[in-house]
Order: structure tokens, then C-alpha cells, then sequence
């Protein structure tokens, strides 16, 4: 098994974490979805994504949406990578049911960023020697937890992992190279689902997403040469702004604040 590398960062290395790439680190223009709000970085080749964040209870959200997922992705040329958290809101899985406290599923799927269609599904099990227990995991709200999705570059398999869970079996083959980062709220089942949410009538948090207080400090983001650090430490971060149309001729749905806790932290909100 590969053994992934480390993002864990030394007091010291507090520093580094809001500075990493920092000389030619900007704020890009806003990316745009049908289903996600967060951020992306841009502007390296990148083989990891790790955020922490505490589970939301999915039920509070009822009355607005029918699902609530939490996620980091890696974006290829021809590929979108999504491990993710996720969970219905009531039992119907549609906005406006009777609130639940769902407890929250892990999934790992691979998509063709040209057809949007599944190339591998742990939840379908369509991945290769998915563990048994990895679509038995089940996770309370309340909870404060990570995901990690790490690729090797020199092995070209993917190692994505959660608290008590571990898959290793996924390779993309030889030519994949990643070249974009995503954290974030999803609030549909794919990349691009047309999601129905309704508007709330104040400006409501979903869900805070950072790294712990330390130490140690641990990054968000590793690159193919060694790099770490978190949104803000990199070539271009962009808010991924949720939208009726998932362009900017839309009416925005959900987003995220600023960044935090040296370019780190945000909270993603639904938005009146």
C-alpha cells in the first residue's frame, strides 16, 4: 500500500501555511455550479486535498434543500475525482420534507469531466476491491472529521480516506495530471446535478471548513513537488459560487465568505 505523504507541518511551519507560493499567489475569478459552493485553487499540479470540518446536522436544512454533502475534490483535464460525505435531509431526499437527523454515508466517485459520466462509484461498487465496510460507514452530526483524497503520482493509484476508513484500488492510468483543487458544500449528488433549493429567508451557515488549531498545523493542499499549504497559498484561489443557471447570469443560491485563519478557514452560506 502506498503510503501517503504527510501534510503535517510543525509549529514553526504556522507560517508557511498562509505563505506557501505565496509570491505569485492571487485571487482568481469566481468559478460557477449548479450544486457546490466552496473553493478551488489553480495553478500547480496537485496529488492531495485534506480539510476537516464538523458534520452538520442534515435535517436543520429540510425546509431549503433535499441533501447536504461535504467533499474535496481533484480536477484533471479529463477527469473530476469527488470523495464526500452526505446525507438527506428527510427521508425523501427533496426540500421542504420533515426534518431528519440523518447520519451522513462516505462516498468516492470518479467522473469524465467531458461526459459526466461515472467511471468509478465505491457506492455502486463499480470501483475495484471496495472494503465492505467502507459503504457500511456511518457518521453522527455533530462530528468533527476529515477527509483526506491523496493520488500518487508514481504508483497513479488513489488513496482516499476518512475517520476508520481506507480505500486504496482506483488508478486513473499514466497520463493523469491534476491540475485543480476543490473543498466544499455539495448539494447534489454529482458535479453537475440541477439541484432544487430553496431560498432561505436569512443568510444560513452550512458548514465551516479549516484546519485544526494545532499544533501541529496540517495543510489543506500537497503538490506533486512537495508543496503544502492551504486556499490562499496558492497561484489562484477562486470562490466556487452555487447559481440557479451554475453561470454568473444566475441568481446565486450559495457561497462561501472569506478566507480565515491565514487563508485556511470559510464557511459556506446559503444565501436569501
Amino acid at each position: 500500500m502506498v503510503k501517503r505523504a504527510g501534510l503535517l507541518l510543525a509549529v514553526i511551519g504556522a507560517a508557511v501555511i498562509g505563505t506557501a507560493g505565496s509570491a505569485a499567489a492571487s485571487t482568481g475569478g469566481p468559478a460557477y455550479s449548479k450544486e457546490q459552493a466552496g473553493y478551488s485553487v489553480t495553478g500547480a499540479r496537485f496529488k492531495e486535498v485534506e480539510v476537516n470540518f464538523r458534520l452538520p446536522g442534515a435535517g436543520q436544512f429540510a425546509a431549503d434543500t433535499g441533501q447536504v454533502g461535504l467533499s474535496v475534490q481533484l480536477w484533471s483535464k479529463h477527469l473530476v475525482v469527488d470523495l464526500r460525505m452526505a446525507a438527506c435531509t428527510d427521508a425523501s431526499c427533496q426540500p421542504g420534507g420533515k426534518p431528519a437527523d440523518r447520519e451522513y454515508r462516505l462516498g468516492f466517485t470518479v467522473y469524465s469531466r467531458s461526459t459526466r459520466a461515472v467511471l468509478c462509484s465505491t457506492a455502486a461498487n463499480t470501483c475495484p476491491d471496495v472494503p465492505a465496510s467502507w459503504n457500511r460507514a456511518r457518521y453522527h452530526s455533530g462530528r468533527t472529521v476529515g477527509l483526506t483524497l491523496f493520488f500518487d503520482p508514481s504508483t497513479h493509484y488513489f488513496q482516499p480516506s476518512a475517520p476508520g476508513e481506507i480505500y486504496f484500488g482506483y488508478t486513473p492510468g499514466t497520463s493523469a495530471v491534476f491540475t485543480q483543487g476543490r473543498i466544499g458544500v455539495e448539494f447534489g449528488a454529482t458535479p453537475w446535478t440541477v439541484t432544487p433549493v430553496k431560498l432561505p429567508a436569512h443568510r444560513t451557515a452550512v458548514a465551516t471548513f479549516g484546519v485544526p488549531a494545532g499544533p501541529p498545523y496540517e495543510a489543506e493542499f500537497a503538490t506533486y513537488s512537495g508543496g503544502a499549504g492551504c486556499v490562499s497559498s496558492w497561484y489562484a484561489h477562486h470562490r466556487v459560487q452555487m447559481t440557479s443557471t451554475g453561470s454568473a447570469a444566475g441568481r446565486l443560491i450559495a457561497g462561501p465568505l472569506g478566507l480565515s485563519n491565514l487563508g485556511c478557514n470559510f464557511t459556506v452560506y446559503l444565501r436569501p
